[in-house]
């Protein structure tokens, strides 16, 4: 049975809430995942332009000073995205995860500046640079999500560690396809692609699906976002895709896992506006094991998050981790004592 240490916000303590923070990651023993002068990545979502419910990056700078303290060098990464915005590009990812307050440590975009940087993990698109990491810090906001009913750790190792290829596939079974309408004929996707799967027609282009391999770099590419895929993945589909991309992304690594079960908002912080909450805050979960820590906090929440998403089964996710071996549900509660 898998250990989950608790940090339970509900209750008054003596000591401020970014100390018993440090208590909870000591008490969990997070850092013996380090080696000395190692690098450790640490995960996270830096969130959209307009959202405030993304975790706080005084509880992150708290991270990084406790790998630094035990010897590792940290540095803070995320992907690209699929749709328009400032995190579709690595350039103006970086921009904003510093306005939004992460500035303090080295920022790596881990799929590159395009998106399109890849290892192949047994039939999965992850980022390289976690082709290249064995040692990572994942730490994910719990929150609902109107695919999958809640959003956590799974979703952050699984969507958050692709490539735009890999989010593609997880999304939509799909590949990209040009709206001719928005097609400038300026040719940058054709310059671009390495597999000549973008073809030119007299006034627009098109995208030859049998040369296409869903790499999803001329999504970022064109200027006039022209190409486009389908959100077309059901419920079931895109949890069974999450769990297998989170198994293959935690093989072979050292991971040590933190949720932050508060500003409990109704959906993902890709969001750029923010809704009311659905459940008060609870508190801080940690593990080694990613299903356990879903789990555990969708047993706390697992009311609202079923109100809100009545026709989504959100254990789907933790069944299908639990069959690729990403972890296990069965979970033993260890709480953080108040002294």
């Amino acid at each position: 049975m898998a250990k989950v240490y608790f940090l339970d916000l509900r209750e008054k303590y003596h000591d401020n809430v970014l100390q018993m923070f440090d208590r909870l990651l000591t008490f969990a023993d997070g850092m013996k995942i380090l080696e000395k002068k190692s690098s450790c990545a640490v995960k996270l979502h830096f969130g959209e332009d307009g959202n405030v419910n993304f975790v706080s990056p005084l509880y992150v700078r708290r991270i990084v000073e406790n790998i630094m303290a035990a010897g590792g060098k940290p540095f803070l990464t995320d992907t690209t995205t699929l749709y328009s915005g400032r995190r579709f590009r690595a350039d103006t990812h970086i921009e904003l995860a510093r306005e939004h307050g992460f500035g303090f440590a080295p920022i790596i975009i881990a799929d590159g500046f395009y998106g399109d940087e890849y290892e192949e993990m047994n039939g999965s698109k992850i980022a390289r640079l976690f082709g290249d990491i064995t040692t990572i810090f994942c730490v994910s906001h719990f929150k609902g999500h109107l695919l999958t009913g809640f959003g956590g750790t799974l979703k952050n190792l699984a969507m958050g560690c692709a490539s735009k290829g890999g989010k593609l596939n997880m999304h939509s079974k799909s590949k990209p396809f040009v709206d001719r309408n928005k097609c400038t004929f300026c040719l940058k996707c054709f310059d671009y692609c390495a597999f000549q799967a973008v073809k030119k027609n007299k006034k627009y282009v098109t995208i030859d699906q049998n040369a296409c391999t869903g790499c999803g770099g001329c999504i970022s590419i064109c200027p006039e976002r022209a190409i486009k895929f389908s959100w077309d993945a059901a419920s079931s589909d895109m949890q069974e895709s999450l769990a297998r991309y989170a198994a293959n992304v935690i093989r072979y690594k050292k991971i040590f896992y933190v949720n932050f079960l508060i500003n409990i908002s109704p959906n993902c912080d890709c969001f750029h506006t923010n809704e009311p909450m659905i459940a008060p805050d609870v508190g801080i979960l940690a593990s080694f094991d990613p299903v356990s820590l879903d789990q555990a906090c969708y047993d706390f929440v697992k009311k609202p998050i079923d109100r809100i998403y009545p026709d989504v089964d959100p254990t789907i996710q933790l069944k299908y981790a639990e069959k690729f071996d990403a972890g296990e549900r069965n979970y033993e509660i260890f709480e953080v004592e108040n002294t």
